[in-house]
């Protein structure tokens, strides 16, 4: 009986051991960890302004399914993203400034909050900042580029993103 008791209690032990790490709890606090991940996602509404100037300006509501790599911080690889941005076209139809905020769920309901921008026609200067969120994301900051990788449909309604960066733990 004792034995019994003893391999239940080891097994219990274990058992909340990798639940801990599953979830990145015992990471170290003010430790940088690489992020990179990439993106599908679909335009679920769009409005386009024409402004006097000829510009136009585009407000879009997105949602898109978030894979990243595994890193040293457990977070889970699978999440399920919701975004709002405001692209601003020139009388040409090239793009001024790209703006926007995403709110991202994992699979145990977590979620973080990130920003991104990008000035430059061809976003090569996409970027993308994180300041926390709630469960294992509260305290995490992040920082790093984003990558719009073009359609995957021909009416641009679904995309490929990437990015790359890093997360720095609580």
């Amino acid at each position: 009986m004792k034995l019994f008791k003893t391999l239940v209690l080891s097994l219990a032990a274990i058992f909340a051991l990798t639940a801990i790490f599953s979830v990145g709890i015992l990471a170290s606090a003010g430790t940088t960890v690489p992020t990179t991940g990439q993106g599908l996602t679909t335009v679920t509404s769009s409005t386009a302004t024409p402004l006097t100037d000829g510009s136009t300006l585009i407000n879009r509501t997105t949602h898109g399914f978030w894979i990243e790599d595994p890193s040293a911080a457990n977070f889970p690889s699978d999440k399920v993203a919701n975004c709002n941005s405001t692209l601003l076209l020139s009388a040409e139809a090239a793009p001024i400034v790209w703006k926007g905020f995403c709110s991202v769920t994992d699979i145990h309901g977590d979620i973080w909050v990130a920003a991104f921008s990008a000035t430059t026609p061809d976003f090569s200067d996409c970027n993308w900042v994180m300041n926390g969120g709630t469960g294992k994301y509260a305290g995490v900051t992040g920082s790093g580029q984003c990558f719009p990788g073009g359609p995957i449909t021909a009416d641009g309604s679904n995309f490929r993103t990437a990015w790359k960066g890093e997360w720095v733990l609580p």
